[in-house]
């Protein structure tokens, strides 16, 4: 290979035309001073460096088509240079401790890498046409692309720059672009960082997100030095390749805080068009954090059976309240006992014949993962399901499996409440990277069971016929306690004593068996609970927990409020 080296002794070259060395030819400036005058050009076929007390004062073009190295100096007298990486091939590049005013990336193909070697600066414009521009996040986290929030980045369609992008002389106010015309950070309130570092590895590049959880499959991490009590706005870009199962139209942005992954569905902005979400209000606490994309919307898998209306020997629950016309329209569920769920769960009709009632589902995920803190605060997510007749949950279609969206991911407990049975919930089911969960109530073995309680979390349904495993609901909680009670049997012995109340052709809480009458079968459902000491396994508020003899409360297999 032939080297080219300018001796010290060579004082000043000016440089008036382009030199043009042969194509397996280098250059290598090893400490001599090399002046780029206004319009004139220095192309290099191969590699530039410039090292020892070499320095190079550019005041017009150099274009490159190998690696650039300069380990010395490197300025301009009037902020107008120019350093072009151009040609085929992977290269590296490194402006050592110099800042270069104006970078211009036009490699040959799309493949071609232009690789950093170490962090390098920008004060002015970067132009990036063609090429694949990385400092190499992987391998050498630690190296970065810095340019102030003022240098102007254009970018090519398509183009963006893989792995650490940091803004300096950063202010409020402003909307500031860095890897990608897409990716774009602002910040308001409390005091301005001095600078912003955004780190972005597409799935191309090992992009993949901390867990194993639902996810696009491209990773972001935030971060900045100084300021406090500002909010961040972000803008995160995607490719349409690495959606992973998720669905475009319902992502939203997910911080990774304290080893959990917890989503902002609000305020959200999408533009699935041109492949980016964004979200405003992100707090400085939150900010600094690895975050990510993902949609938010799990779907359940569920079956679980009412034992008062279970209806033998068909092995089906009744579906009576459906087939007069007495199952409202909208959820029943925004009462004190269940936390005045306020979901606008509605239709126009009941979907489908097989429809039994009204039931309230909820992902819970407590902080300690232990299904005994599982309380309803925990909940993560939850809506007003319809339950058929077989025992399946469905969506308000009367068709799909049960959907809704979820504030944090991980494995959680899922939990079943209706409006006059005990509420159960089931063991830990793991977090997926698909989205889905499942769980079949219908065996003892699914239900979380406390080994505090006197009973099980469940009950057998039909006769106790030997093989009878099937298990469902334990049925009479008329107050919605907790607890199935002598006063849960005076409440419906009212109502059947006083016919203002009504008893026939009813919606009512005190109908146990659902078949739309209270009669005294109601009375026998819910003494069956009561002497069988049912006791509700998940923390609910709405579980039965029947006086023991001592006249003590047993423990409840869903966890109280």
């Amino acid at each position: 290979m032939k080297k080219v080296n300018l001796l010290p002794v060579l004082s000043t070259i000016m440089l008036g035309m382009a030199i043009s060395p042969n194509a397996t030819a280098q250059l290598v400036n090893d400490g001599a001073t090399i002046k780029v005058q206004p319009g004139a050009i220095i192309f290099v076929q191969g590699n530039f460096e410039n090292k020892n007390s070499g320095a190079i004062s550019n005041d017009g073009k150099i274009e490159v088509q190998g690696n650039f190295l300069n380990t010395a100096t490197y300025n301009s007298a009037t902020a107008d240079d120019s350093l072009i990486l151009s040609g085929g091939g992977n290269v590296t590049f490194n402006s050592g401790a110099s800042t270069l005013t104006n970078l211009w990336i036009n490699k040959t193909a799309a493949a071609n890498r232009v690789t950093l070697t170490a962090t390098s600066f920008l004060s002015g414009k970067l132009d990036y046409d063609q090429g694949l521009f990385t400092t190499d996040p992987i391998a050498n986290p630690a190296y970065l692309f810095s340019a102030p929030a003022s240098a102007i980045f254009d970018f090519a369609a398509g183009k963006e720059i893989i792995g650490n992008v940091r803004r300096t002389g950063w202010a409020n106010g402003s909307t500031i672009v860095f890897n990608q015309p897409n990716m774009q950070v602002a910040t308001s309130a409390g005091t301005a960082p001095t600078d912003v570092t955004v780190t972005m590895i597409p799935l191309t590049e090992s992009g993949d997100p901390t867990d194993n959880e639902r996810e696009v499959k491209r990773r972001f991490n935030f971060a900045q030095t100084g300021g406090t009590g500002f909010s961040a706005d972000v803008r995160m870009p995607y490719a349409a390749g690495e959606l992973n199962t998720n669905t475009e139209a319902n992502l939203v942005p997910w911080g990774r805080f304290t080893g959990v992954w917890n989503g902002k569905l609000t305020p959200v902005t999408r533009d699935v068009a041109n492949d980016w979400v964004a979200t405003t209000g992100i707090a400085q606490a939150d900010f600094v954090n690895e975050w990510k994309l993902a949609d938010p919307r799990y779907t359940f898998n569920m079956t679980a059976f009412l034992k008062g209306a279970w209806n033998n020997p068909s092995a089906l629950m009744r579906t009576t309240l459906n087939a007069n016309n007495l199952l409202p329209l909208s959820q029943p569920y925004n009462l004190p006992n269940f936390q005045n769920y306020n979901g606008g769960e509605s239709v126009g009709a009941i979907p489908v014949a097989t429809v039994v009632d009204w039931v309230l589902v909820e992902l819970r995920m407590p902080s300690n993962g232990l299904p005994a803190s599982a309380g309803n605060a925990t909940a993560v997510g939850r809506k007003a399901a319809f339950l058929l007749n077989n025992g399946t949950i469905v969506d308000l279609d009367g068709v799909t499996p049960l959907s809704f969206d979820i504030n944090k991911q991980g494995a959680g407990f899922f939990v079943v409440r209706h409006r006059n049975h005990l509420g159960i919930m089931s063991n830990s089911l793991p977090s997926n990277a698909t989205g889905t969960y499942a769980n079949n109530f219908t065996t003892i073995g699914n239900y979380y069971d406390n080994a505090a309680a006197t009973s099980d979390p469940a009950t057998l349904l039909g006769p106790s016929a030997p093989g009878n495993t099937i298990y469902g609901m334990w049925p009479g909680d008329v107050n919605i306690s907790r607890t199935v009670t002598a006063t849960d049997v005076s409440l419906i012995n009212a109502t059947l004593s006083g016919p203002a109340l009504g008893n026939t052709n009813v919606y009512s809480s005190r109908d146990i068996t659902l078949d739309r009458n209270v009669t005294p079968a109601d009375i026998s459902q819910t003494n069956a609970s009561f002497s069988g000491t049912a006791q509700q396994n998940p923390p609910l508020r709405n579980s039965v927990r029947p006086r023991l003899s001592n006249g003590k409360n047993p423990a409840t297999h869903v966890p109280g409020e």
